[in-house]
């Protein structure tokens, strides 16, 4: 009589056919499981910490996805550029990865109250925060020295 064997699928013979997306469907199916088992739970189990460590199942979830993205993002990046500095190519308004990450970069608060309010509570905050002990700070915006606490 033929034996049944109960191997994993991805120890059959069959498994060398299975595409690459087939094959991460596979590995990924006990996080998606796991996923929802999680949100399936009774109400005493917080529904922040369900929020929160669903976050990081997605992100795990989604890694091999975003990881080439990044890969992608990157080389497009450094192709821009070589393309800008070198050849002095001008990508189009839509496709300006550098230009765009100089703007999130270097960007300006439109709101003056609202930055004066950081420049005049921003070394007090700093004062606060900072681990150990503190000599001697200079306010550049109050004409006080703050000595030792």
């Amino acid at each position: 009589m033929h034996k049944t064997w109960n191997k994993p699928f991805h120890k059959r013979k069959v498994w060398r056919t299975v595409s690459r997306p087939g094959k991460l469907v596979y590995y990924m199916q006990p996080l998606v499981d796991h996923f929802f088992e999680i949100w399936m739970q009774p109400l005493p189990f917080p529904t922040l910490l369900k929020f929160a460590y669903s976050c990081g199942l997605v992100f795990f979830i989604l890694l091999p996805i975003l990881y080439p993205l990044l890969v992608l993002l990157l080389y497009y990046g450094i192709f821009q550029y070589v393309g800008e500095r070198h050849t002095g190519v001008a990508m189009p308004e839509n496709w300006d990865l550098l230009g765009a990450a100089a703007n999130l970069w270097h960007f300006e608060i439109t709101n003056k109250k609202y930055q004066l309010g950081l420049h005049a509570h921003g070394p007090l905050f700093r004062v606060q925060l900072s681990p150990g002990h503190i000599h001697h700070i200079h306010d550049i915006y109050l004409p006080l020295w703050v000595n030792g606490w």
